[in-house]
């Protein structure tokens, strides 16, 4: 494929996809007959022949176009003059004079122009074209690009190409990239793998600019170490911050996969200090069913993410996970079970303003659980039980150990379901460092039960001319759990749990272990849905309460008990009336104030690939109040704004900012974005990332700039999809003629 030496020359190397071990070449098959084709034919068959007018020398996917052909059949040459073509498979060659070898694929072609027709199409023309056997070719004075014919956007020029397929290598000496007469690389020798193969060497580098590191530029390099392991090592300069090193290193195994991480700063121009970021992600399969995982973080510092963070998923994180466990799943009979146990630390990143508790490590945490479905045809059991030894620096310490068995009953009829279940919520606690007075160890048992019954009803409807299936889906949900006081029990890893429409379906109010809430309450809800015959929702709405019989005695510290009778009432809307448009609406409204508590609105418009419209409007009474909106839109033949704007009216303060403008001329494409972050609570980054990316050979400029579009504007569609047939109707060629059907 003559068109990945673009992808090598102007990165000295290709990029590695994956990691798998490369397939022996395929035997050669032996040559099959000649057949000769023209106006006239002269000469001794069985020596030399010399074809006149449109002649035609074919042999297996070889065939050599000319007006004027000579074929020798003993040493089996074709030469000509005057214009000629060859053709290889999908590929062509043209000259003005040609000799080939049809017995051993040797020749040559003066002057040469060519189209490669392989995953991607691209041209190019020689000084001259050397054949030095099948599938190996070396071209003197070269110059190749993917634009199309009538375009020279960019161009890749070498005095010598070597390309050999029968090895997967080139070689490119005196090489020089241009684009618009403007050279962007240059180097004097270059060797790279072909069919985009994995091989050591350099990458294309990098750059970008931001307000926490200023100027950055890095220079990657590719280690293929072996089939199953590589590594990308990366020196960087940054004009705030100093060098630094980054390192990303893969591995796979038979029975396993990983990727470790490892970033430093031997000394930071700000801080005076070292600073480093590790990180390893292992994934072992230790057969019979039991499967090992390594999750570890760890940075240097509290503001490392904040200076050397790049995207808003990386500058926001609180606690850094540190976490190894072990799965195992088998089954005795016919009943499975699951054993899991995990060791997690949580190195909490304290912001110097907002000081927050570090959560509780777990050392170890280990889960059992088991059940049986259709036991005498009629009841579901389970049999969930825990472990877990809470360790902290500064607080109360305990072990907890519990279990939850239930019993369930499921009766169905058509359109119609009622499930009664039963269980016992038991734990026990033993405590470490205690303070004086306090118990070391207290237990309890709380039974609970749950009714669930629901009836699904459909009919026939009509929305906007289209036939549709409307339902309605009314639902109840009763829950008794008996008072017992929790107060004395410390809340480890427990919270109250969000109050949304899955929650009023749920016996527990809180999420953790270390309390279960007592409650004698009926939620009532009811759904209707319009279905489009794919089964689309074209409208969905939702509403649900709960009613209470008695008062909340159960409650985590500091929080006060829930004295009313009736719930907030939870409502949803959405669905997708038009093609091009989704939408949905929820709100929480309390019923005893007369105000919406909460409430959020999105609605997203999309036509097409990457012309989408996202607006998003969040609203929770005394705490947040935020505007979203996104977007990517074609605004000229090519050319794409891109951009999201999130605010918080509440603080009065831009959340992130992103806008750019891309460009897509189909043999390359520019990206520009400025994004702007609240990094921390008095800390904002900003920064810009440029990105030139040519089609067949690479990208220039900051390498993340994609995935940040991705992260940042939900929906953002590739406008240079590797298939053709993703491409955006916005950025396809124009035809020359209107298409009438």
């Amino acid at each position: 494929m003559l068109h990945r030496l673009a992808t090598l020359a102007i990165a000295f190397v290709s990029a590695a996809p994956v990691l798998a071990q490369d397939a022996p070449p395929d035997a050669v098959p032996a040559k099959g007959p000649t057949t000769i084709d023209a106006q006239v034919i002269e000469g001794v068959s069985d020596i030399e022949v010399t074809a006149r007018g449109a002649a035609e020398v074919k042999r297996d996917d070889l065939t050599v176009f000319g007006e004027v052909l000579r074929y020798n059949r003993q040493f089996g040459t074709v030469e000509g003059e005057g214009g000629v073509r060859l053709q290889s498979g999908p590929d062509r060659f043209n000259g003005s004079r040609l000799q080939y070898n049809t017995l051993d694929d040797t020749g040559f072609v003066e002057e040469p122009t060519f189209q490669l027709q392989r995953e991607l199409p691209a041209r190019g023309s020689a000084q001259r074209l050397d054949f030095l056997g099948k599938d190996h070719y070396r071209l003197t004075r070269a110059s190749f690009t993917t634009c199309r014919p009538d375009e020279n956007d960019w161009t890749l020029e070498a005095r010598e190409l070597d390309l050999d397929y029968a090895n997967d290598e080139g070689v490119a000496r005196g090489l020089r990239l241009r684009f618009f007469d403007t050279t962007l690389l240059a180097s004097p020798w270059a060797s790279f793998p072909l069919e985009n193969r994995r091989r050591s060497g350099l990458l294309t580098p990098y750059y970008s600019q931001s307000t926490t590191r200023g100027l950055e530029f890095g220079q990657p390099f590719y280690w293929n170490i072996m089939p199953e392991a590589d590594s990308v090592i990366t020196p960087v300069w940054m004009a705030k911050r100093g060098e630094q090193l980054k390192t990303k290193s893969r591995y796979l195994t038979e029975g396993a996969l990983g990727e470790l991480k490892l970033d430093v700063v031997p000394e930071d121009k700000v801080t005076k200090q070292t600073r480093d970021l590790f990180s390893w992600q292992h994934a072992q399969n230790l057969g019979t069913g039991l499967k090992g995982n390594i999750d570890y973080n760890r940075v240097s510092d509290n503001a490392y993410f904040v200076d050397m963070g790049s995207g808003v998923r990386q500058i926001t994180t609180g606690n850094v996970n540190q976490e190894a466990a072990l799965a195992y799943r088998d089954a005795v009979g016919n009943t499975p079970y699951t054993l899991d146990a995990r060791v997690q630390h949580f190195q909490t990143l304290q912001d110097p303003f907002l000081q927050v508790v570090s959560p509780y490590h777990r050392v170890p945490q280990i889960k059992f659980n088991t059940g049986a479905y259709g036991v005498g045809g009629l009841f579901d059991t389970a049999l969930p039980a825990e472990f877990v030894r809470f360790t902290h620096n500064n607080l109360v310490e305990a072990s907890r150990a519990s279990m939850t068995p239930t019993v369930a009953a499921s009766f169905y009829s058509p359109g119609s379901y009622v499930t009664p279940k039963m269980g016992v919520r038991a734990v026990t606690y033993g405590y470490e460092r205690t303070v004086p007075g306090q118990s070391n160890g207290d237990g309890l048992a709380i039974p609970f039960f749950s009714l669930d019954s629901g009836v699904i009803l459909e009919r026939d409807a009509r929305w906007f001319g289209t036939g549709l299936t409307q339902t309605l889906e009314p639902r109840l949900f009763y829950v008794y759990v008996p008072f017992h006081r929790q107060d004395n029990l410390t809340a480890f890893d427990t919270a109250l749990a969000d109050f949304n429409y899955p929650q009023l379906f749920n016996e527990n109010r809180f999420v953790g272990g270390d309390r279960f809430g007592d409650a004698n309450q009926l939620t009532m809800a009811v759904s209707t849905r319009f279905l489009q015959p794919s089964g689309q929702e074209a409208f969905r709405f939702t509403l649900g309460q709960r009613f209470y019989f008695s008062d909340e005695r159960v409650v985590l510290p500091g929080q006060a008990p829930r004295t009313n009778a009736q719930s907030n009432v939870l409502a949803s809307v959405g669905g997708r009336v038009f093609q091009s448009w989704t939408y949905d609406a929820t709100t929480e409204y309390n019923r005893y104030e007369h105000v919406a508590e909460r409430y959020s609105t999105a609605l997203r418009y999309s036509p097409e690939r990457a012309k989408i419209v996202s607006f998003t409007y969040r609203y929770q009474q005394a705490l947040l109040k935020q505007i979203d909106l996104s977007s990517q839109w074609p605004i000229a033949p090519g050319w794409y704004g891109v951009g999201r704007y999130n605010y918080s009216l509440q603080d009065g303060r831009l959340l992130e900012g992103l806008a750019g403008i891309e460009y897509n001329a189909g043999c390359w494409s520019f990206r520009t974005v400025w994004q702007r972050v609240q990094a921390a609570s008095n800390v904002s980054s900003a920064a810009l990332y440029v990105q030139l990316e040519l089609r067949g050979v690479g990208q220039l400029g900051t390498d993340e700039t994609v995935e940040l579009l991705k992260r940042s504007v939900p929906g953002y569609s590739l406008t240079t999809p590797s298939d053709p047939m993703l491409t955006p109707p916005s950025a396809r060629p124009k035809l020359p003629f209107e298409q009438v059907y």
